[in-house]
């Protein structure tokens, strides 16, 4: 099974490939490199553009089918609506089927609860609609899925959430001289044809980071899960959806 933290991150994996559209948060040391995420240790903030990479063309639609019931309470988190068309939207990005959409809803709608209250993981409209516009130049074709409004939505928390973690817990992440020796012994000692110690160490020292923030972010996961209060709809066809249900961001 796939951590929620990798969930997350590793739809970051082409992000590298494309212009920063978020500046860099302050205070991070620019020579972090690493393959965790291949955003948060390459280029934290540009985040998003994976939301596209992350899925082939054919990812699931965003739009009902004819007949479909439009918009319904799926969920209740911390007594606020999570809907069926915010899971369709990560459904249609994603390439996730239902059950695993509105699994990766629910922990990223926690996760940016907490990361919106941080400021340094603010970003920019500005910010914001560049990087929507670089995402649609790439694929023209998303909008027809998933609606314009919720890409946008989905590219603001995923800002959010990926300035925190570089904030806050990247820091924390320190591999030793020895976590290194101990890791090139493990994988090449004996093997004539192995890379020198020197060689692998910038290979493995990216591994190493990239596992220790994940799994720091699934322990994160892990606690806001914990304290969150979610209820599942029993009959989720059962639940129509207020008028006035407030919108996240």
């Amino acid at each position: 099974m796939r951590s929620r933290g990798r969930l997350l991150f590793d739809l970051q994996s082409a992000a590298r490939a494309f212009p920063a559209v978020v500046g860099r948060p302050a205070g991070l040391a620019a020579s972090a490199r690493s393959r965790v995420s291949k955003l948060l240790l390459q280029q934290p903030a540009t985040l998003v553009l994976a939301l596209l990479l992350a899925t082939s063309p054919g990812a699931a639609a965003g739009s009902a089918p004819p007949g479909e019931l439009v918009e319904r309470i799926l969920v209740v988190v911390d007594e606020r609506p999570l809907l069926l068309s915010e899971v369709r939207a990560v459904e249609g990005v994603r390439d996730l089927d239902r059950t695993q959409a509105l699994e990766a809803a629910i922990d990223e709608r926690l996760m940016y609860q907490e990361a919106a209250r941080l400021p340094q993981a603010a970003v920019s409209d500005e910010d914001l609609e560049r990087a929507l516009e670089t995402l649609l130049e790439t694929r023209p074709g998303l909008t027809s899925r998933v609606p314009r409004s919720e890409l946008r939505r989905l590219i603001r928390r995923q800002a959010v959430i990926l300035r925190y973690v570089d904030f806050r817990f990247r820091p924390q992440v320190r591999i030793g001289e020895d976590d290194l020796r101990a890791a090139w012994n493990e994988d090449f000692e004996g093997e004539p044809e192995g890379p020198a110690f020197e060689e692998a160490a910038p290979g493995l020292r990216a591994r190493l980071e990239r596992a220790a923030l994940d799994r720091r972010i699934e322990e994160w996961i892990e606690d806001l899960r914990g304290r969150a209060d979610v209820r599942y709809v029993e009959e989720p066809g059962s639940a129509s959806v207020p008028a006035e249900a407030p919108a996240d961001p």
